[in-house]
């Protein structure tokens, strides 16, 4: 298991196949998968199969998205990193609705972003938001990103 980073409060580590469980809880809350406007999992091998996918994605480009656990509990709190696109390393979150409000999501993103520019030593990064998810846009501004002046609902590296 390979550890990315430690917050304050947070741990990111690269996911094991014993996390599908909690993914495939974290892809069927409702609140959840309404928020990104996906289809809930309906099977832990859905999950299984994401994370099969996630580990090649890690081998391929050295980054990805990462199980974040809370610190102290060690409870699985979601996932956060980057993906790979067509246009660039692209971030992303997902956490459990218990685990929204907290300042955990800007927390995580940040860590992800500092681990980006630090230890990967990456120049471009960027993240996305939609005007239908405002939550999205709010989490974002609170980060260390900024907004592009292209496009307000595209953020990228001061």
């Amino acid at each position: 298991m390979k550890t990315i980073c430690e917050t304050k409060s947070l741990v990111l580590r690269e996911f094991l196949d014993i996390d599908a469980y909690d993914l495939f809880i974290l892809n069927s809350e409702k609140e959840v998968i309404k928020a990104v406007n996906e289809k809930p999992y309906l099977s832990e091998d859905e999950a299984l199969f994401f994370i099969e996918k996630m580990i090649e994605h890690y081998h391929e480009f050295g980054f990805g998205l990462w199980g974040v656990y809370e610190r102290k509990s060690g409870r699985f709190v979601g996932w956060a990193g980057m993906r790979q696109t067509k246009y660039g390393p692209v971030l992303n979150i997902r956490f459990k609705k218990k685990f929204w409000n907290k300042g955990y999501g800007t927390e995580a993103l940040n860590a992800v972003i500092n681990y980006a520019v630090n230890d990967l030593k990456m120049k471009k990064i960027a993240a996305k938001a939609v005007p239908s998810q405002p939550v999205t846009i709010k989490l974002l501004d609170k980060t260390t990103m900024v907004r592009s002046e292209e496009n307000p609902l595209i953020y990228r590296l001061p």
